[in-house]
């Protein structure tokens, strides 16, 4: 079989389509899911039972249960309780859903990694539990939860290739119907393969050069 290279010259503008619905699906589940995951992550170091509990519930469940079926509970289950989602907003939510019990725990253990020499010095400035937190304890964590942060939306860019199992447009799914249009698995497959290295290379790199900044300082 020859390598043809017309099928990708044609389709190419409707795979670029699906990019820009990747694209937008990862930004919406990185900004959500690490707005609900700071959240859920200070709530987890909560004196408060009633906090830390029901925090550490909603973690648990998001972490340790797969993200598809995670997508199909949304989209499938969901119905029939009356509430129906479009294929989109139900890949979202999953996916935001087990990003911020990723980024809770992140941010936890970011947090509880910092020497205790830390908390006591801002009580002993006489600050409150929020100046401590937004002046002392998150700036120093930040550079802790950067890394790790950085291999998850890395991950979750890749997973949005899940989206296209319930239907969701996206680039795997521009993929699959042009495939079914063509035959040209091989072709389509190398070229999506390519689209998702290009995206998400410059991000791995990254995390690369910032980790290796923390342990050498340079």
């Amino acid at each position: 079989m020859m390598f043809d290279f017309d099928v990708i010259i044609k389709n190419l503008p409707y795979l670029l389509s699906g990019v820009k619905f990747t694209i937008a699906l990862a930004c919406l589940v990185i900004i959500l899911g690490t707005f609900l995951g700071i959240i859920l992550g200070l709530s987890k170091l909560s004196k408060n039972r009633l906090i830390r509990y029901p925090a550490s519930f909603i973690v648990e469940i998001t972490r340790d249960t797969p993200i598809i079926m995670q997508m199909f509970f949304i989209f499938f289950g969901l119905p029939a309780l009356g509430i129906r989602l479009k294929t989109f907003p139900s890949a979202a939510l999953a996916m935001s859903l087990f990003a911020a019990g990723n980024t809770a725990e992140i941010v936890r253990g970011a947090i509880d990694s910092l020497p205790t020499g830390q908390f006591d010095a801002a009580k002993s400035l006489g600050m409150n539990y929020f100046q401590m937190m937004i002046h002392v304890i998150i700036p120093q964590a930040l550079r802790r939860m950067l890394p790790p942060a950085m291999n998850l939306f890395t991950t979750l860019i890749k997973d949005t290739s899940l989206a296209a199992i319930i239907g969701a447009f996206e680039l795997t799914r521009a993929a699959q119907e042009i495939i079914e249009r063509t035959f040209r698995s091989l072709e389509i497959y190398l070229v999506v393969a390519a689209i998702y290295f290009i995206i998400c290379y410059p991000l791995s790199y990254y995390t690369r050069k910032v980790e290796k900044q923390r342990v050498t300082g340079f």
